[in-house]
Parts: structure tokens; C-alpha cells; sequence
């Protein structure tokens, strides 16, 4: 799209608006082309004639105009640019010195193509380069303008329209002209602050996301348009150089055919609308683009923007101009919606809508919202609401709509849908009488009345996707969407009822489905539409809530039930926390809907979802970031009286809500349209912040009493707190130590000392308790110190990296003073208590093999190193671990004489075989140890073999067989793999096959799956008989075979694979097995035929190499004698057919031609020709679909890559005409792909669709 030519370029230099802007031009298409900028200078305008360089630069170049790192530009509009250029050039090498020039760019520009008789534009610039006076010389003229312009779209569709007054082609606008016209839509035209009103954030974080390269946000609103137009005021309020910056990059594009244009630019941004939506998805493979949706096309992750408070949207309208009464006036009767503004306070260019003269044709629909044409349900729905008229005269007329330029209706598929609900209910609210609001009425009950039915266990299996037991989910939300537009919008479509009102009416609709306040299962199939529900009909939804919650809560424990799922489990309570978080945002409700999530949680089980009232509750009362508008006082006074009414959520729920110096928060559901009659907005301050985090803290105080573990949780925030609260703390924990004792004081004291550590040990963090405050701790922990200095220093074996007060306050290593630490703590001990106190320590502290390091530090004599051993011994069977270590570190300082002494500990304590094989585990694994092992019996050698770990045998290869004949002699040979894995080339061959054919003995016998680790030591063996020449490949094969299970992550071919493309026979043996002959009935297996019959489909899935194939090329003799073969003997076996699927599964995975590089080889291209089998054929291609394999799509992205697949098929048919099957075939896959991509395309619309 060249909206700018050099024609126009040259036509425009002659104003004098050139001689100012043209400096701006240039600024506009370096930001626009460069991504990192150093340093920019271009004055421009009133400032276009100041006295220096016209434009300085340093910036990471893009060619081919902008140059690297730094430059200095000057311009030139004149009919002389020439000469100027060469003037300029002559002065600013003598103004600038030649140390600066030699790094330094000189760039002229000038929006005229060089015209000069005497001199070529490329001779001028070779010899200013020849000089070698700058580091390089560059001219960009008008030719090269119109180029750099095309290059930058969103850059020349703001010129054209703004500056040189050229119209650009149709199908993409700047951000200029699609504000200009949008905000002009509107009596008076808006400002931005309106599309921004309540969405703050909201821009800040899109344009976070925009600066790092985020490829698809997705937003929502009332209208589409409304979406791009929040994106654009976004960048327009922002801070001049990024909204420079992004404005020059942003380009909003409209047609098809622009999208299309517009492929594989990725230095912009791009905001599809109109027709270009469907492509967004094509857009975003290439660069940013905002995804935009309607109010009722249910969006896949698409962020819902805030609809704005009326003070909000109010404040907006009077920062426009508008008196403050008729600011807040507009926003209140425009339902804080902008599709209504627009129909309600038009420019003059808004005109009524053409379909308002379908309104008759159009109500069925309005009501329905949106539906399933082939539905028999919601075909039936639709008639009721037309007055029992056919399905087909409800659709014709719609149909015809949906083609108008501004269509109220879309039709994807087999889905109908309204395109802007909210816009159509306005305009045709008035027209409702009171016969539609009976068949309407009778609808809604009907259709949020239906329970779907339990199977029995004896009912056939149906997929969920082909079940037609109820109404579509696209038919409920809609009539739901409608219930609300109802009780919401009335006053802003003229929608009354006669005796009653729209609420009531809603009201009573809701109140009368049966089985709301008394069936869990009417809840649970109201999922997906109870948030909508609740904003619709508050009051009762409340009051039905409350009722199944009466008593034990039993009639909606079921809720909670968690069934198993394809990928994660499935529950159905997420849709009921869903209806009361949006419901929380209404200060007036607060306090029911907490009371009904407090004993909600009192009664979940929990699970592995995350998304749990008792969570909802953490998110609605947040201290620092609550999720309702109700004030400060109200939420302290609500979740005081919700932890007094469900005691059993109060501890859990407080420690959720105690300040932290790190926090997170999820947002919780809104309210779509509804805006609760809040009280007069209250800003966040830090007073209110710290004020409702000083109660939460005295609340959970009232509720620590004197437990372990409560106190430890206070204990670790209490760096938190405030001052007054933090004082309050330390009174009560002092109370708490003078009131207790034993191991409750010390395990409180113990969780004391270790925060004070921490705090010492990190003075400078921020979050770090300040010197008065780490006094008072200070206090505390020394003046309830425990006399015991095992209880004094169990902290420090607690954790594996302890916090020691100085081991992080330094540069030097923490280990040294952590390892210190240790020592003196043991010795202190020894000292007061003797070895008897290390044995205390090590059943009170958490790590005790900490403890190990230390004791070995201490150096004991042999004497009090066996008392120790002794002592351990006889104080636990857990602690032997450590015990093992001692008997190492003691046969290695005392050798033989320390042994003798323990056999003595051994025969005193009357030790079982076992507990003296796991005493002797921690010996060095070699022959000497396995000698001093049997010498302690045959029950504890035979137990030190069972139970053993296999690790790495050190010695030479007499050793390494010992070892693998005493863990096969235990039934072990497992093990015994897992330390030959470790040095395979020093085990013989035969060695490697016995300890597979006993593995596989080993696997059976346990009944369990093999671990990945074994899998991987399994694959290893292999690897090393495939490269032995002393081993049979059949030999291989045969094992290869019985440990399928263990290798099917493996990417190289197995021998089998290569033995069954060699051997027809072999081949044609796995087919028998796991396939019956054509004539037969299939046979009743056996467990063990079963097994193998399994094994033997995994082989043939398998493979991955073709009969006679070397590398990338295939003897095609070869393969076709193979096949031949093969087809024989299955004519014989009468598996003909299934045989040819197989042999189709098998070509499937051929190289392509190394001559004219399609797919598959001419040797395959020859079998299919050759066999003219249909059935090989099929088989082929189901696997050339099934190789694809996982393969992941972008939101909306739709059948791009199905159709690339379709276009190589088609390119490898055109590239094999001498054999017209095989390119029949490739046609025939390439169809298959193109249905794929169809379908893709209607799926990805529809998702656009959902919410």
C-alpha cells in the first residue's frame, strides 16, 4: 500500500508547512524502524530552524536508512538539496573534529528525488565516502522516502491523511483516523478520558505488555470498535515519546485484503476490525495484535474491560466540558455503556440502525441471545418464542439481516448469535409486550429447569460432544444475558412491565425454578451461567444459596466432588464461587455472600483445584487490594462477624489475609453490567491499608491461644506489622511464655530464636525489622532461653542452610560460619551432657543427618565414638542412617580394632540381621567391605544385598562380577543393570544378556511399572549390544522384544525394527499375533496372549524405518521384493488387508526424494503404483496425519498451518507426474488437510465467540 509517492513528496516540499515538518516525517520512521534508541534529537515545527545539527542520533541501525549507533542528520527541501547537501556537508566536517566524525554517521535528507544532470546521486556519495572524513556518508531522497513510507504503513497513513491531504487506500488507517472518526460518532466528541474512565490500569498494563513484545493481547467490551478505540486512547494519554513511539508503529486494519498485505511485518502493531478480525491470528504470527471482542461473543482468555463506575464515566464527561449534573446524568442513563451513548447522544453522522425495521423477525432472536441451528432443543426454544412458528420462518429472515452492512446477527456455522446484544436491547426493549414476556418466561424455566441425567453403569457410553440431552450452552447464556439486560438496562431501552417492573419480573423467573434452593444438581448444571444469574436476580439467588447451606450443608457437599477430567480433574463449584465473587463487589451484599463462602469452605473438602472459597475470601478481603467496593470499616466488620458465626475457617482465612512483605492477588469475577449502589468511593490509602492490617493482626491474635503452630505463623509475618500491633504481639507472646512450658515453650522460643536470626542476619533488607524492634525480640529470646542446650541449639539442625546471624551479613562464605556453628553447638552439648545429648539431638532436631558432619568434626575418641554408636543404636531403628555414617568415619580413623568393639555393640543390643546390614551401608562399596559384611552372618550379608542401593563398584572387573552375582543371587538383577549401566564396557557380553533375561523376571515378579530411571539404564544396555560384534541381532531382537514397555521413548530404531524390515516372516508374525484372519471370529486371549499381543502392536507402531532404506535413500528393489513378499504370505494367512494398512503404516515414515525433494521417495511412489491397494494407501495416510503429533495454535490463529500443510501435498503431487496414483494420493491427503483447516477456521471464529 504506497499511500505516499515520490510525487507527492516532491509536490509537498514546495510548501512552506515542509520546511518545519519534514524534520518530524523523518522522527516519525526512525521510531518507527528502530526498536532501541540511545539518544534523539529532532527539533521540528516552531523549533525546526534552531541553530546545530537538524536531527542527531544514537541507535541500534536497521537498514537501509538508519544508520548505526551515532549520526547526525540535515535536510534539505528546496529545489537545491544538491548544493545544500554539499554545503552541509563542508561544514559540518569542519565544525565537527575528526575523532567524533570517524564515528559518526553523516546523513542529508530531502523529501525531492535527486536531480542533478551533471552528477549521479551514488557518485556524490562514493566520493564523500572516498574522502574517509566520517565514519560513513548517506543521501536519502524522495525515491528512497517513498520506500522507507511503504515500509512504514502506519507512519505514511497518518501523513497522507493529516499533513500531505493524500486519501489512502481503503482496508488501513493511522490511530489518528480511526480516533477522529470513532470519537466523532458521538454528541459532544469524546476524549479520551471516557474510553480510559475505571480502565486505568488496564492501559498501563497494555502498554507493558505492548513495550515487551506481548503477540495477542485480547480485550472485550460492548463492541469491538470500543476495544480498539480503549487501545488507541491508551497510547494517546501516554507520555509523548511512547506515544510517539507507538503511534508510529500502530496501524488498525480493516479488510481482508489489507491483512493479507500485511504479512510478515513485524516492526508493527496491528489492530484488526471489520473483516480483518478473522485474519488476527494470521496477523499475530507475525508482530502485536490486539484481539478485540463484543459484548456477547464469549471470548477465550480475552481481559473484560472495567466497565466504569457512573462517578467514574461522570468525572470523564465533566473533564469534557459538560456542567457536573450533565456529566453524571449521561453516565447514569447510558448504563456506563458506550454502545448506548452512541445511540443516545449521536454526532449526527450515528444513524438508526437498518434492521430496526426487521424488529418483528429480530425479537425471537433478541430474546434467545444465541443458539445451535441444528439443535433440535433450541430449535424448539425458538419456535416458543415465535409464537409456534416453524424453525425455518424463524431463520429465513435472519438470515438476509446477517448480510447487511451493520448485520444486528451473525451466523458461524451452525451458530447464531446476536452481534451486540446490549446495542439490539436498547433499540428494540420498547417494542416487548406482555404475550412475549409469557413465552419468554415459560423458556427460561424451561431451559434453567433441565437436570442432565446420571448414566447407569449399564447405559452405552456417549462422548459428551455427542450427546443432545439438554439446550445448547450457547442458547442458555444467551436467554441468561438477556434476563440481565432486563433488570439492568430497562430505563435505557424503555422497557417497562405493566403492574410490576423488569426486576420483579427477573426476580420471579429466578425464584421459580425448581430445585434452585434444594438441589445440588441444578446448581451444578447452572454452572457455566450462575455469575450471570446472581448479577441478574441478587436477592433470590441469595436466598436459594442460603437454604442449601442450612443445617450440615449436605444438600450441596456433592458440589464439591471432583471427577476425573481428560487432562484436569472436574468440579462444579467453581461457578457458584464465580456468583458470589461478582456479587461481593455490592457493599449492601457483602456480608450474606461472605457468610455463604465461610460455610462453603467450612464444607469443601478441598482438592487439586485451586480455585476454593475459602481463596474467594482471601481475594474479596485483601487488605491492600480488596475485591469490593465496600469501605474499610464495613469489610473489618464482616469478616469479624463471618470468623464469629464459621469458627472453623477463622485461622485459615486470617493467615491468608496477615500482611506480607511479598504478596500476590488474583481478580475475581465482576459484575458485567450491574453497577450496586455503592457508598461513596473510598481511595486506598496507606492509612486504610495499614488500619485494616492492624485488625486482621489483632484478630488473629484473638485466635492464636497457645498454639505451636499458630504462633510460629505469626512469629514469621510479624516483620510486617506495625508498630502498635507488633508491640501488642510481643506482650501477648510474652504472656504465652510466662503461661507455658516443656516442649510447647521451647517450640515457640525455637521458632522465635530462628526469625531473630534471620532479621540479624540480613540488616539491611528491606524488609529487615528495625534496630528498637529487633531488640525487643532480642529481650524476648534471651530472657526465655531453655537451660538445655540441645533445645537451645535444635535450630540450627533444622534446616539444611540455617540462618546464622553473620553467615549472610558478609561476603564470605556462609558455610564456614554455619559449619562453626554446628562444632561449638555440639561441643556446648558434649560438654553439659555428654555423647548421651548428641543422641537427644538427633531425635529432636528435623535433619539429622546435619548432625552427622558435626559429630565427625568433634573427633571422639574410639571409646566415646562406640558408646555413641551404642547409644544410637538402642535409641532408634531411624536413626541407623546416621549410625552407618559413624561406623565409616570409625573404621576409617581406628580400622580393624573399632570393627571388633562393635561386634561386641551387636551382640549386646542382640541386633536383627537387618538393622546390621543398614549399619554397615555406609562402607566404601569394594571387595574388602563385602568380605567384612559376610563376616557378620549369612541373614545380615543376604540382608545388605537386598536392600542395598546400587551404586558404582570401584575395582577391577573380578570385583564388578562379584557384584553383579550377589545382587542376582538376591533376586536383584535390576540393581545389578544399574551398576554395570555405570561401566558397560568393562561387562562382558554374555553378562549383559543373562542380567536381561533375569531383569525381565525381576519386572514381572513386582507387578509394578519401571521407573524412568531403570528405563534409561535399560535403553543404555542396549545401546552397548548394538555396537558389539559378539551378539546375534536376532539375539538382541528377542530382548529387545520383552522390553518394549522400557523403550518406547527411545528415538533410534530398535534392532527388531530393522530385523522386521528386513524378514518378511518376522513381519508377518507380529501381524498374526495381534490381528485375526478376515474369515474368523476374533478369539478369547488369554492373559498372557493379551500381553503379548499388546507388545506386539507397540512393534509394529513402532517402526520407524523402511524395508531396504540406508540413511535417506531406499533400494527400491529392495522394498518392493519385501513387499511382495510380505502381501503373500498374508494372502495365505487371509490378513490381506489389514496387512496392506500396515504396510501403508510403515511407508508413511520413508525419507522424501533426494532428487526432487517431495515426499514420499520415487521407491515409494513405485510400491504405489506397483499395488494399486487401497487399503495401503488409507493406511498411509492416516499416519501421515497421525505423525503430525502435539502441535500447539495460537488464540484465533484458525487453519493456517492445516493449510500450508495442504499446499506442500499439493507441490509434492505437482512434482511427481510420472506417477499418477502417488500424486493422487498426496492430492487426496492435501484435501484432508484443507477439511482440517476449514474446520479449524470455524472453530477459531467461534472461540472468538466464547467466553
Amino acid at each position: 500500500m504506497r499511500w505516499i509517492t515520490a510525487l507527492n513528496l516532491h509536490q509537498w516540499a514546495d510548501t512552506i508547512q515542509a520546511r518545519t515538518a519534514f524534520p518530524e516525517l523523518v522522527a516519525d520512521l526512525i521510531r518507527a524502524t528502530v526498536t532501541s534508541i540511545a539518544d534523539f534529537r529532532f527539533p521540528n515545527g516552531d523549533k525546526g530552524q534552531v541553530r546545530g545539527f537538524d536531527g542527531e542520533l544514537d541507535a541500534l541501525g536497521v537498514g537501509p536508512y538508519v544508520p548505526d549507533e551515532k549520526s547526525i542528520w540535515e535536510f534539505g527541501v528546496t529545489d537545491a538539496s544538491s548544493s545544500k547537501a554539499t554545503s552541509d556537508y563542508e561544514k559540518r566536517t569542519l565544525q565537527v573534529d575528526e575523532a567524533t566524525r570517524k564515528l559518526t554517521t553523516f546523513v542529508f535528507s530531502s523529501p525531492r528525488v535527486w536531480d542533478n544532470p551533471k552528477e549521479k546521486l551514488s557518485d556524490w556519495i562514493s566520493a564523500k565516502r572516498d574522502l574517509g572524513q566520517w565514519k560513513d556518508v548517506r543521501y536519502i531522497d524522495g525515491a528512497m522516502f517513498e520506500d522507507w513510507l511503504f515500509a512504514c504503513p502506519a507512519v505514511a497513513a497518518r501523513w497522507a491523511r493529516n499533513v500531505l491531504k493524500v486519501m489512502p487506500s481503503t482496508g488501513a488507517r493511522s490511530t489518528e483516523e480511526f480516533w477522529h472518526e470513532f470519537a466523532t460518532r458521538f454528541a459532544p466528541t469524546l476524549a479520551e478520558d471516557v474510553l480510559l474512565a475505571g480502565r486505568e490500569e488496564q492501559a498501563k498494563e497494555l502498554l507493558r505488555g505492548l513495550s515487551g513484545g506481548a503477540e495477542r493481547p485480547a480485550y472485550s467490551a460492548d463492541s469491538p470498535d470500543e476495544v480498539l478505540a480503549f487501545a488507541i486512547a491508551a497510547i494517546r494519554k501516554a507520555e509523548p515519546a511512547t506515544r510517539f513511539f507507538f503511534e508510529a508503529r500502530t496501524l488498525v486494519v480493516d479488510t481482508e485484503d489489507a491483512a493479507r498485505s500485511l504479512d510478515g511485518r513485524t516492526d508493527l502493531i496491528f489492530l484488526p476490525r471489520g473483516q480483518a478480525r478473522g485474519l488476527a491470528g494470521f496477523l499475530a504470527r507475525s508482530a502485536p495484535t490486539i484481539i478485540s471482542a463484543g459484548a456477547d461473543e464469549k471470548r477465550t482468555n480475552h481481559v473484560l474491560l472495567n466497565r466504569p463506575s457512573s462517578s467514574a464515566l461522570g468525572r470523564a464527561f465533566v473533564a469534557m466540558g459538560l456542567t457536573e449534573e450533565e456529566g453524571y446524568a449521561i453516565a447514569r442513563r447510558c448504563g456506563r455503556s458506550l454502545a448506548i451513548l452512541a445511540r443516545q447522544r449521536p454526532s449526527g453522522t450515528a444513524v438508526t440502525p437498518e434492521w430496526m425495521d426487521s424488529a418483528d423477525a429480530l425479537l425471537p432472536a433478541l430474546f434467545a441471545g444465541a443458539w445451535e441451528a441444528a439443535r433440535s432443543a433450541d430449535q424448539s426454544v425458538l419456535r416458543t418464542l415465535a409464537f409456534d412458528r416453524e424453525y425455518e420462518a424463524v431463520e429465513a429472515p435472519l438470515r438476509k439481516l446477517a448480510k447487511l452492512q451493520d448485520p444486528p446477527v451473525d451466523r458461524l456455522g451452525d451458530v447464531w448469535t446476536m452481534r451486540s446484544s446490549v446495542d439490539a436491547f436498547v433499540n428494540l426493549g420498547h417494542l416487548i409486550g406482555p404475550e412475549h414476556l409469557k413465552q419468554f418466561a415459560a423458556v427460561a424455566k424451561t431451559v434453567f429447569s433441565f437436570i442432565p441425567p446420571t448414566p447407569s453403569a449399564d447405559d452405552l457410553f456417549e462422548a459428551p460432544s455427542e450427546r443432545q440431552l439438554s439446550h445448547s450452552s450457547w442458547l442458555r447464556e444467551g436467554i441468561m444475558t438477556m434476563l440481565l439486560h432486563m433488570a439492568v438496562l430497562h430505563e435505557q431501552a424503555d422497557f417497562s412491565i405493566p403492574g410490576s417492573n423488569p426486576q420483579r419480573f427477573v426476580d420471579d423467573i429466578v425464584k421459580g425454578l425448581p430445585g434452585l434452593s434444594s438441589d445440588h444438581r441444578l446448581i451444578a448444571s447452572l454452572e457455566q451461567n450462575l455469575a450471570l444469574l446472581a448479577e441478574a436476580a441478587p436477592i433470590p439467588f441469595l436466598d436459594a444459596l442460603e437454604c442449601l447451606l442450612e443445617g450440615d450443608a449436605s444438600a450441596i457437599r456433592p458440589l464439591f466432588d471432583e471427577q476425573k477430567g481428560f487432562i484436569t480433574p472436574r468440579t462444579y463449584h467453581t461457578g457458584l464461587l464465580w456468583a458470589l465473587e461478582t456479587l461481593a463487589w455490592d457493599p449492601c451484599l457483602l456480608s450474606r455472600v461472605a457468610l455463604c463462602l465461610a460455610r462453603l469452605a467450612e464444607i469443601d473438602p478441598g482438592g487439586s483445584i485451586s480455585n476454593r472459597p475459602i481463596n474467594s475470601l482471601r481475594e474479596i478481603f485483601l487488605t491492600w487490594k480488596p475485591h469490593t467496593d465496600a469501605p474499610h470499616k464495613t469489610r473489618v466488620a464482616v469478616l469479624t462477624q463471618i470468623i464469629q458465626k464459621v469458627p472453623a475457617i477463622a485461622w485459615p482465612l486470617l493467615t491468608k489475609l496477615l500482611p506480607q512483605f511479598h504478596d500476590t492477588s488474583n481478580p475475581t469475577a465482576r459484575p458485567k453490567l450491574r453497577e450496586f449502589d455503592a457508598e461513596r468511593e473510598e481511595k486506598l490509602t496507606y492509612r486504610l491499608v495499614w488500619e485494616t492490617q492492624s485488625a486482621v493482626v489483632m484478630l488473629a491474635l484473638a485466635h492464636v491461644g497457645h498454639d505451636v503452630d499458630r504462633w510460629s505463623t505469626l512469629i514469621r509475618a510479624f516483620g510486617n506489622f506495625r508498630p502498635e500491633v507488633f508491640e501488642e504481639t510481643c506482650i501477648r507472646l510474652s504472656r504465652v511464655f510466662a503461661d507455658t512450658s516443656g516442649s510447647l515453650r521451647d517450640d515457640i522460643w525455637d521458632t522465635l530464636r530462628k526469625e531473630a536470626n534471620r532479621h540479624h542476619a540480613f540488616p539491611d533488607a528491606e524488609w529487615a525489622l528495625g534496630a528498637a524492634q529487633l531488640s525487643r525480640i532480642d529481650a524476648l529470646v534471651e530472657e526465655y532461653r531453655p537451660n538445655d542446650p540441645s533445645l537451645e541449639n535444635t535450630w540450627l539442625f533444622d534446616e539444611w542452610l540455617p540462618t546464622v546471624a553473620k553467615s549472610f551479613a558478609t561476603e564470605s562464605d556462609p558455610w564456614a560460619e554455619i559449619e562453626s556453628a554446628r562444632l561449638n553447638a555440639l561441643r556446648e552439648i558434649v560438654a553439659q551432657g555428654g555423647v548421651s545429648a548428641i543422641v537427644t539431638l538427633l531425635n529432636r532436631v528435623k535433619l539429622p543427618h546435619q548432625v552427622v558432619g558435626a559429630i565427625q568434626a568433634l573427633r571422639l575418641s574410639q571409646d566415646l565414638s562406640i558408646e555413641l554408636v551404642r547409644m544410637t543404636l538402642a535409641s532408634s531403628e531411624q536413626l541407623d542412617f546416621v549410625v552407618a555414617a559413624l561406623v565409616a568415619d570409625g573404621l576409617s580413623r581406628y580400622g580393624d580394632e573399632f570393627i571388633e568393639t562393635l561386634r561386641c555393640v551387636v551382640d549386646d543390643l542382640k541386633l536383627d540381621p537387618t538393622r546390621v546390614a543398614n549399619m554397615l551401608m555406609g562402607l566404601p562399596e569394594n571387595g574388602d567391605t563385602w568380605a567384612l559384611v559376610e563376616t557378620f552372618g549369612e541373614d545380615a550379608n543376604t540382608s545388605y544385598w537386598t536392600r542395598k542401593q546400587p551404586v558404582e563398584v570401584r575395582g577391577d572387573k573380578e570385583v564388578l562380577l562379584r557384584a553383579f552375582d550377589n545382587y542376582e543371587a538376591k533376586g536383584r538383577p535390576i540393581s545389578a543393570m544399574h551398576v554395570a549401566s555405570r561401566r558397560l564396557p568393562d561387562v562382558p557380553t554374555g553378562w549383559l544378556i543373562r542380567l536381561l533375561d533375569s531383569g525381565t523376571r525381576e519386572i514381572n515378579a513386582s507387578g509394578k511399572s519401571v521407573d524412568t530411571m531403570t528405563q534409561y539404564v535399560v535403553e543404555q544396555v542396549f545401546k552397548e549390544l548394538e555396537s558389539r560384534d559378539d551378539v546375534e541381532p536376532i539375539d538382541v531382537g528377542r530382548r529387545e522384544f520383552a522390553y518394549l514397555p522400557c523403550l518406547d521413548q527411545r528415538k533410534r530404531p530398535l534392532v527388531l525394527h530393522r530385523l522386521l524390515a528386513e524378514q518378511p516372516t518376522l513381519f508377518m508374525e507380529a501381524i498374526c499375533v495381534v490381528y485375526k484372519p478376515s474369515d474368523e471370529d476374533a478369539a478369547q486371549l488369554t492373559e498372557s496372549e493379551q500381553r503379548v499381543a499388546i507388545a506386539s502392536y507397540e512393534l509394529l507402531s513402532g517402526i520407524g524405518v523402511v524395508p531396504g532404506q540406508n540413511g535417506d535413500d531406499i533400494d527400491e528393489a529392495a522394498l518392493l521384493k519385501w513387499c511382495e513378499e510380505v502381501r503373500r504370505l498374508a494372502a495365505e494367512a487371509k490378513r490381506s488387508d489389514v496387512t496392506d494398512s500396515r504396510i501403508g503404516h510403515l511407508l508413511a515414515h520413508a525419507p522424501a526424494s533426494k532428487i526432487d525433494f517431495a515426499w514420499p521417495h520415487e521407491a515409494v511412489r513405485s510400491a504405489i503404483e506397483l499395488f494399486a491397494s487401497d487399503e495401503l494407501e488409507n493406511g498411509l495416510m492416516i499416519e501421515r496425519y497421525n505423525m503430525r503429533g502435539v502441535y500447539t495454535k495460537a488464540v484465533g490463529e484458525g487453519g493456517t498451518q492445516e493449510r500450508a500443510l495442504a499446499t506442500q501435498s499439493l507441490e509434492w503431487a505437482k512434482a511427481m507426474p510420472e506417477f499418477p496414483r502417488a500424486a493422487a494420493l498426496m492430492r487426496r491427503i492435501a484435501v484432508g488437510w484443507t477439511r482440517d483447516a476449514e474446520r479449524e477456521d470455524l472453530q477459531a471464529a467461534q472461540r472468538l465467540l466464547r467466553d
